[in-house]
């Protein structure tokens, strides 16, 4: 709320409420409350309840992405339970949670790629498309108390902050004040034909976004290798990397290609057998790199395999054999998860 003065620049949270049999009339009926007419080009962050994902999604965001009023790239996420719940938790992340869980969710290179972002525009044109599925991250809500860095205490966020109600309008400040909240967004919601039908979750997550976005910076964990008699846990960082999914057809099946090379460096590793130098250019053990190109492969399997029993073509299979294989896409069209093949190609390198 624009209540900033010299002697106060902090603006006061508010969160306000409407009710409407359509999202359209919701909003107009924000405005009779408020006297402001909500002003959709500055939304960035739609968040869906729970319930919305059992019923239909696009009931609510089909008129987001109709409306002339909002951006398509405005985020789309599905919450654990209700929507308005994530928007009055206080957090010591941010002020607003909602930029909290914007700063999750938008990565910058360097971090993890385990988290699906997801707009407007992604999720309709994957529910419109041949494969009439798509997908979203889900928030959940995690303790700051048993988070790495807040050391178990809790913040008061209560100074300077004011609590009071008028009409359907709240300062949100003061209720949840001795809350301390983070988000987690590291699980994916799968859709088919506009319901929720499965999940990702952390590792399938990472897995899927492997051919879908540059995964320099990211961290593998590699636990319990064998070396030399001891089990030793590894931390990888992938350096680059570079990858391909290809769908083909064969006699009377459908086969996925899946190519993954990454160039990857020692991180960490709780040994010390291997710092025998001060050189920070560690090889990779030759047990590390099998046990790490293993694990990809079962997860990539996974993944096709929670397609198939989802129903949920989050790959875009259907898609890519109407525009790559169009002359026997009326082959396959209606059966085609029953006939697929799989082709996995991981390579892991490092220095040597």
């Amino acid at each position: 709320m624009p209540e900033a003065t010299d002697t106060n620049t902090e603006n006061q949270k508010a969160q306000l409420s409407g009710k409407g049999k359509t999202v359209g009339e919701a909003l107009k009926d924000l405005a009779d409350l408020s006297g402001w007419f909500p002003k959709l080009a500055f939304c960035n962050l739609i968040i869906l309840g729970n319930e919305l994902a059992n019923d239909n999604a696009l009931n609510v965001l089909d008129f987001f992405a109709k409306t002339l009023r909002i951006q398509d790239s405005a985020l789309v996420v599905l919450a654990e339970k209700d929507a308005k719940d994530l928007l009055s938790l206080s957090t010591p992340l941010d002020n607003i949670s909602s930029f909290a869980m914007q700063k999750i969710i938008y990565k910058t290179s360097g971090f993890d790629r385990d988290v699906c972002p997801t707009n407007i525009k992604t999720f309709c044109a994957g529910h419109y498309s041949y494969s009439s599925s798509a997908y979203m991250p889900i928030v959940k809500v995690v303790s700051a108390d048993n988070g790495s860095g807040s050391g178990g205490q809790k913040q008061d966020n209560s100074s300077g902050s004011s609590s009071s109600s008028d009409g359907n309008m709240q300062k949100s400040s003061g209720s949840n004040a001795d809350s301390n909240n983070l988000f987690d967004a590291r699980t994916t919601a799968l859709f088919k034909d506009g319901k929720k039908v499965g999940e990702l979750d952390e590792k399938l997550t990472l897995t899927f976004n492997a051919f879908n976005y540059p995964l320099s910076g990211t961290n593998i964990s590699v636990p319990e290798v064998d070396i030399n008699g001891k089990k030793v846990n590894f931390l990888l960082t992938i350096i680059d990397g570079n990858n391909s999914f290809k769908v083909k057809t064969e006699n009377d099946s459908v086969l996925l290609i899946f190519n993954l090379n990454l160039f990857c460096k020692v991180s960490d590793t709780n040994t010390d057998y291997i710092d025998d130098s001060v050189s920070q250019n560690k090889p990779i053990p030759k047990a590390v790199v099998d046990k790490a190109t293993e694990s990809f492969v079962s997860n990539i399997e996974e993944l096709v395999q929670t397609s198939v029993q989802t129903g949920c073509d989050f790959l875009q299979i259907k898609e890519k054999l109407y525009r790559y294989n169009h002359s026997k896409y009326s082959l396959f069209k209606d059966n085609y998860l029953t006939k697929l093949k799989t082709e996995i190609n991981v390579n892991i390198s490092g220095q040597k």
